[in-house]
């Protein structure tokens, strides 16, 4: 198992998060890996920490920037706060017998890509509409703030 620890979303995320690396090192330790690609979230028994993405109402405060290392903009919200949660999402991809790539990990349930992006779903607008991140937890790109939906 690697990760690229300057170019991929897991990057952003361990840097987000103190303890990340040690709980996905515990997630994996329970996986026997042999699909060429894993997309998914385990429940870990126990609160492990808070999720950044929550869901939105009418009157919340939205946002849009771009974060690191990704191609499109995410949705944030500044009027809510992290719910604790007992879930690692995980997504891994076969790179050569038996070695994999950790391509991103987060404390929270998966979730489709953001819109926009080379990774979006059909399910990725219906979710993203109604959802969000916590602003102001997570490294943005300095300038790229909207108040404009860009999908």
């Amino acid at each position: 198992m690697y990760v690229d620890t300057v170019h991929s979303h897991a990057s952003t995320h361990l840097k987000d998060t103190p303890g990340l690396l040690e709980l996905t090192e515990e997630a994996l330790d329970q996986l026997e890996l042999t699909e060429e690609k894993y997309w998914f979230d385990i429940d870990m028994s126990w609160v492990i920490g808070t999720s950044e993405c929550v869901e939105t109402h009418d009157g919340d405060e939205i946002l849009y920037a771009q974060r690191p290392n990704r191609d499109n903009f995410s949705r944030f919200v500044k009027n809510r706060k992290p719910e604790p949660t007992n879930y690692l999402s995980l997504w891994l991809e076969k790179r050569g017998e038996n070695e994999y790539e950790l391509m991103t990990t987060y404390i929270g349930r998966k979730t489709p890509s953001f819109p926009g992006g080379k990774s979006e779903t059909p399910e990725s607008f219906m979710f993203w509409a109604d959802h969000a991140l916590i602003w102001g937890n997570q490294e943005i790109v300095s300038g790229t703030e909207t108040t404009i939906c860009p999908w």
